[in-house]
């Protein structure tokens, strides 16, 4: 049976551009729940950039797949992080989040040295109004066998709101 311990939670308390989980030791697989919003303004939900151990060279895959209103779209891409799961934003008519996006992201076997890492992301964001909520699936690749020391998790654009908080879980099989 797997057991699975909360690691670290952090909460903000002001505005930040980023936050990093660095103790993970010990654990099999990782999850971080998350409920978050960015103070950007211009668009009305945003994905979050996930980096591993500080590696900022284009060593990441993602693709997200996500709908809205009546509207569905998928897309990828190589890049600098991997983008994972969606947060409401400060959103293009300027007001502040009306609600905040959550989600789950798993990181499984995070410490194999004999393959990639890799995370998956389900969650989304009610935000402002019927038409605007979103829910999205997403999947990343890290091109690295590299044990997992750090995840640092970053708004797309712009800085994380107070109120967003991070929760970090590890999953010990018995």
């Amino acid at each position: 049976m797997a057991i699975i311990e909360a690691i670290e939670t952090l909460y903000l308390e002001a505005n930040t551009s980023s936050v990093a989980f660095t103790s993970m030791a010990g654990y099999e697989h990782l999850q971080i729940r998350f409920s978050g919003a960015s103070d950007t303004t211009g668009s009305n939900w945003q994905s979050i950039n996930l980096q591993f151990n500080d590696d900022t060279a284009s060593n990441y895959t993602y693709r997200q797949l996500y709908s809205f209103s009546s509207s569905k779209a998928s897309f990828g891409s190589n890049a600098a992080n991997t983008r994972s799961g969606f947060i409401t934003t400060y959103e293009s008519g300027g007001g502040a989040p009306q609600s905040y996006g959550g989600g789950v992201i798993t990181i499984p076997d995070y410490l194999n040295a004999n393959k990639n890492t890799v995370s998956s992301t389900m969650g989304g964001t009610g935000g402002r109004g019927a038409t605007r909520g979103l829910h999205g699936l997403t999947w990343g690749l890290w091109n690295n066998a590299a044990a997992l020391t750090k995840i640092t998790l970053t708004p797309q654009t712009d800085d994380w709101v107070r109120g967003t908080s991070f929760t970090l879980y590890g999953i010990k099989s018995s």
